[in-house]
């Protein structure tokens, strides 16, 4: 179900508008479910069950078990976005609101750690196929996002609160720190990764990629 149904427009019809409410029910069991069974367990039965649905049902909105999971993945990648427009409007420094994106990826990192082996399994998938279906609607949320970012450190670079470089390359190396971190949630079955690894990174920003602010007497030296 491509993401623009799961909310009704604002003159959605009133089937528009059922359709947009069963798929939020049926994302909602499917998550239940996953929590309980796991992603590889998990059947379209357990799930129409899960959602008050019959099967029959279920199927009209959902093709098969991978078209539910890859909705999944992309209701969390909306969030994820929303939730990183949010923590870059907020009052602060380039410096202070990085801190408070990585702060926010890294929760999800902990929240979704069910889901996160489907998602490195669907970009490996993704990444040799043509930009149709999810991986289309997923590469949309991370060029948006990616763009927002970059941004960020545009702007740090004018304000001299980040190294001077690329800000793309930067947007990427973030992306990076916190993709390695999930794969190394997922392959030492460290469930406490995310926790763990916001101090390190946070320190490794401070060390290399945010400049230390100069005082008046410094600044005057230069």
């Amino acid at each position: 179900m491509p993401p623009e149904k799961l909310k009704p427009s604002p003159r959605a019809t009133k089937k528009e508008i059922v359709t947009a409410f069963r798929t939020r029910e049926i994302l909602a069991a499917a998550r239940t479910v996953l929590e309980t069974r796991g992603p590889e367990a998990i059947t379209m039965e357990e799930i129409a069950t899960a959602a008050g649905v019959a099967k029959g049902t279920l199927y009209l909105y959902f093709q098969s078990k991978d078209d539910l999971v890859q909705a999944l993945l992309t209701q969390v990648g909306e969030n994820i976005l929303r939730d990183a427009q949010s923590s870059l409007k907020a009052p602060g420094t380039p410096a202070d609101k990085l801190i408070r994106l990585v702060s926010v990826l890294l929760g999800y990192l902990n929240r979704e750690r069910l889901l996160f082996p489907i998602y490195a399994r669907e970009v490996i998938r993704g990444e040799g196929q043509s930009q149709a279906g999810f991986w289309q609607r997923y590469q949309d949320l991370e060029d948006r996002f990616v763009a927002l970012v970059t941004s960020l450190f545009d702007e740090g670079i004018e304000a001299g609160q980040f190294i001077p470089a690329n800000p793309r390359l930067l947007t990427f190396l973030i992306r990076g720190l916190i993709r390695a971190t999930g794969y190394y949630q997922k392959t030492e079955g460290q469930a406490d990764a995310a926790q763990e690894a916001l101090p390190v990174i946070l320190t490794l920003l401070s060390s290399g990629l945010i400049r230390k602010q100069q005082s008046p007497t410094e600044e005057a030296a230069l």
